[in-house]
């Protein structure tokens, strides 16, 4: 009996021994673990919530982004159709020659466009290779992280002897007071088993996700960096295109040869052109006040060449009613108002050609009958009733209407009637 006695305390102090062991180092750790664990689970639930929300948002813009430049694309993919149209619908090589000197500024419009798009798709591009490179690389780190949580969770429960049920349930026997707590300690184990297969489960989930968005991008980039070098040997075309025609200057021996060879009609062309002009000034509202005085500002800051003066030119058969000031490179340069003014009058007409007279110009007033007009232009940016002051940029020097080349026709007219502009600008 006293041998019983004895082991049954050897065993009793055994398991007490087991039960300290456990309590003092086995349980805090799982439940430290636990816990710690479903925290930061709960916290990067939430931050995970945020970033899909930020990626969907990110998504949302682009494809707006995206569908708004196609939608540019196609509105100047029907400009240059109607430009090619009336090219195409030309018959014979001289006319057709004829309508492509019609259509450069317009084609010039046309490329500064493509280009304009080009650059913004580029941009828009990258932008979005960026973004998804980032939303991957912060999946990759969120799914490290929370792997490497869990080794520690698995580490922590196999050192307590977790998992393995046949040393648990000793364990938690010996250490168990009554039945009713080991099936506690059972249950709360088999729990904790539970939500790391569905941690398991989850990271499995989540991998097979990451590789899938990261072959997506792969493939998105792939696209994108094709589409990329696209535009941008597009964009240097149009480019190299765009100088070419911006270095073009007025020839004006080509003007008279057109001239010559076409007199009778381009004299009867000029004198038609001359007498609307003149009817545009009989129904301008010009100013009563005085003259606002001083000498003009030259309207084409930089370029100093003139090509051709007032007066009479062609062998004394065609009368030049102003100054035309050119250079080499001079096609888009800034046309400023050469007095202070209002505009009074504008002339929209993208084409190039004898037909078109004086293309698009702009008509200032200055008070005591004095006007000042800009002609050839390839673009306008003031409207009718601006008032300008001097120096204000008013438009960009172009080649529309009667023109062999870029440049300005700038004339000054007292009362309607044209005067040597030289006498006013310094």
């Amino acid at each position: 009996m006293k041998t019983k006695t004895a082991k049954q305390v050897f065993i009793s102090f055994l398991c007490c021994l087991i039960c300290v062991t456990m309590i003092a180092f086995s349980s805090p750790t799982l439940i430290f673990a636990t816990s710690v664990q479903e925290t930061e689970e709960s916290s990067e639930g939430d931050d995970s919530e945020k970033e899909e929300e930020k990626s969907d948002k990110n998504d949302e813009e682009y494809r707006q982004q995206i569908s708004d430049l196609q939608d540019k694309q196609s509105e100047i993919k029907k400009k240059q159709d109607a430009l090619n149209d009336l090219i195409s619908g030309v018959k014979g090589d001289k006319k057709k020659q004829q309508a492509l000197a019609n259509s450069f500024d317009a084609q010039i419009e046309i490329t500064q466009e493509e280009i304009a798009v080009c650059e913004e798709k580029i941009a828009l591009q990258k932008k979005r290779i960026a973004q998804k490179t980032n939303e991957i690389s912060s999946k990759e780190k969120n799914i490290d992280e929370n792997m490497q949580l869990f080794r520690e969770r698995v580490r922590a429960i196999y050192m307590t002897g977790g998992y393995s049920d046949t040393t648990n349930s000793l364990i938690m026997l010996l250490s168990s007071t009554s039945v009713s707590e080991f099936l506690t300690r059972a249950e709360f184990l088999t729990r904790i088993a539970e939500h790391d297969e569905e941690m398991v489960n989850e990271l499995r989930d989540e991998l097979a996700e990451l590789e899938e968005e990261k072959a997506e991008l792969e493939e998105e980039k792939a696209a994108l960096e094709e589409e990329n070098a696209a535009l941008l040997a597009k964009k240097e075309e149009l480019e190299k295109s765009l100088q070419q025609a911006k270095a073009s200057i007025q020839d004006l021996a080509a003007m008279q040869k057109e001239y010559e060879e076409n007199y009778e009609e381009l004299a009867a062309m000029t004198k038609a052109i001359q007498e609307e002009l003149a009817e545009v000034y009989r129904n301008l509202n010009t100013s009563s006040a005085e003259y606002v005085g001083g000498e003009m500002m030259w309207p084409v800051p930089g370029y100093s060449k003139i090509s051709c003066y007032y007066g009479w030119r062609f062998n004394n058969t065609d009368f030049h009613t102003g100054i035309d000031i050119t250079g080499s490179g001079v096609h888009g340069a800034p046309v400023v108002a050469a007095n202070t003014g209002t505009v009074i009058h504008t002339n929209y007409c993208p084409y190039n050609g004898y037909a078109y007279g004086y293309g698009t110009y702009i008509i200032v007033d200055h008070g005591g009958g004095i006007t000042t007009l800009y002609a050839h232009l390839s673009n306008i940016t003031v409207q009718k009733g601006d008032i300008v002051v001097m120096g204000q940029q008013i438009g960009n020097v172009g080649n529309t209407g009667w023109s062999t080349g870029a440049h300005l026709h700038f004339e000054v007219r007292k009362n309607g009637s044209s005067v040597d502009p030289i006498g006013y600008v310094t």
